[in-house]
């Protein structure tokens, strides 16, 4: 019933037709397995340590030089995404994005090349940037603890202008006067940073009720929590199928890398290592 009613913005009435259930039992179910779900597992949209050890960032890391990255210490890519929403009745200045002129709510998430979302932080104000939501999301602190390799050397995930520049994280180059060799640079890890947004952009393809703006009622309905559970039930579908940023990473291809095959380095987790306590 959930899967149904965030697969297609369906009306409710339509719903209670399909299922033979009241509208208002439609609405309850469908919300209460909604918080259910973001309850049990919200937990994997943070860090979670069982799933990115240091020999699975490792293991990133290396399928992404593969791909053409010029550097073997990028594990994922970061990207804030903006989603509409309808404009709300009060305090409509702090959804509204000039950029985008548009009521939204914000996010920024972590992606990496088995396709998974694997951190997400969110929502925030449609009026901030990707720089407030890297200040309040504290996940510079996050990655100082436990984004490391094998040997204790810091591996890096890489984003746009807008973040900074540390051991941590990487971002293009920047300015009017860029070498030829910087200039390569920024070409080839844009290349690879657009599977970033080939992520969210897979998250509205599975669940078109998100992008129908009208309906998300920003203080009428749960559309925070909405969202997180999309990005989870987005992960299980790629768990199952390997979705476009697992098969950009070339699967079909064999190369040899500390004697495990590529393929084999980004496959995702099963269902069940994937949804654990």
């Amino acid at each position: 019933m959930l899967l149904a009613w965030l697969a297609y913005p369906n009306h409710l009435c339509e719903l209670a037709l399909k299922f033979s259930w009241p509208v208002e039992q439609v609405s309850h179910i469908s919300i209460a397995t909604q918080t259910i779900i973001h309850d049990q597992w919200e937990h994997l949209l943070y860090w979670d340590a069982a799933q990115l050890t240091p020999d699975r960032l490792v293991k990133y890391a290396h399928a992404i030089e593969q791909k053409g990255a010029p550097i073997g210490t990028v594990w994922s890519f970061i990207d804030g995404t903006i989603w509409g929403i309808a404009r709300p009745t009060y305090h409509q200045c702090t959804c509204y994005n000039g950029w985008k002129w548009k009521y939204c709510l914000e996010y920024h998430g972590i992606v990496t090349p088995d396709g998974l979302i694997s951190y997400l932080f969110g929502p925030v104000d449609g009026r901030r940037n990707d720089a407030f939501l890297w200040q309040e999301s504290n996940l510079m602190n996050i990655l100082e603890r436990n984004a490391h390799a094998l040997d204790g050397n810091p591996l890096q995930v890489y984003g746009d202008p807008a973040y900074s520049i540390n051991s941590f994280i990487l971002s293009p180059y920047q300015g009017a006067r860029l070498t030829n060799d910087q200039k390569q640079w920024n070409r080839s890890m844009s290349r690879l940073r657009i599977v970033a947004e080939w992520a969210f952009k897979e998250i509205v393809n599975t669940f078109g009720f998100l992008d129908f703006v009208k309906n998300e009622k920003h203080l009428l309905q749960p559309v925070g929590v909405q969202f997180r559970v999309a990005v989870l039930l987005h992960n299980a579908h790629v768990c199952l199928h390997k979705l476009q940023v697992t098969q950009y990473f070339n699967i079909e291809n064999v190369n040899i890398v500390e004697g495990l095959m590529e393929d084999e380095l980004l496959e995702p987790p099963l269902l069940s290592e994937y949804f654990h306590n």
